[in-house]
């Protein structure tokens, strides 16, 4: 309830404030397990995207956010849970696994951290090995007009346009392997796919390889 009640509040004040714009929603399959990878630029990500679709996501979300208990229980309310950033544990890695076997969405942030909004950095390799494992699809997304919202140095919210836009799915092509050049290979495709639905008047994206 709580999920859906804050979902429509997010979708709500998007459109109504911000003149949020959906591309390519059709994208993410109605079934099944699929991976959202997006670009990431601000705290205003997870609810951005979730917000775009009409499926319901669970997120991953550094530990260091729910040493709060309230911020806790409001995180695990929406469906996040705790990760750590620099390595992918086999804690993690399980949890990710049975909620895609259970074919749900799971959103993961490719970069692992936030950018500047105007680069990509490279895939770190654990959605990679998430996708091997699983067989999930993998949906490309690129966003924007966040990193004007919320930047990374700020802690007012602007009021400038909001824009989503998904890709078509990737699927990992490896036979299950997870040596790591594969994985890397595979996370460079990611990458190459959320810079190409990059629009046209944004500035370049350097090579992320």
């Amino acid at each position: 309830m709580i999920y859906a009640i804050g979902r429509y509040l997010c979708r709500w004040i998007a459109q109504g404030f911000f003149g949020l714009r959906v591309d390519g929603a059709e994208h993410v399959p109605d079934t099944g397990p699929v991976i959202l990878a997006p670009n990431h630029v601000s705290y205003l990500d997870p609810m951005l995207v979730g917000a775009s679709i009409h499926r319901r996501a669970h997120y991953m979300a550094k530990k260091e956010l729910f040493k709060n208990p309230v911020a806790a229980w409001i995180l695990r309310s929406v469906q996040a849970y705790p990760v750590t950033r620099e390595r992918l544990n086999p804690s993690t890695l399980k949890h990710a696994l049975s909620l895609l076997k259970r074919g749900e969405v799971l959103l993961i942030f490719p970069e692992g951290t936030r950018g500047d909004g105007r680069t990509l950095g490279p895939a770190k390799p654990g959605l990679a090995a998430i996708a091997a494992r699983s067989g999930a699809s993998v949906v490309p997304v690129f966003h924007w007009g966040a990193e004007r919202a919320l930047p990374r140095t700020s802690h007012r919210i602007r009021r400038v346009p909001l824009r989503v836009r998904f890709g078509p799915p990737l699927q990992f092509a490896g036979d299950g392997e997870t040596g790591r050049q594969v994985l890397e290979l595979f996370g460079r495709q990611i990458m190459d796919a959320i810079a190409a639905l990059r629009p046209a008047e944004q500035p370049s994206v350097p090579d992320s390889h």
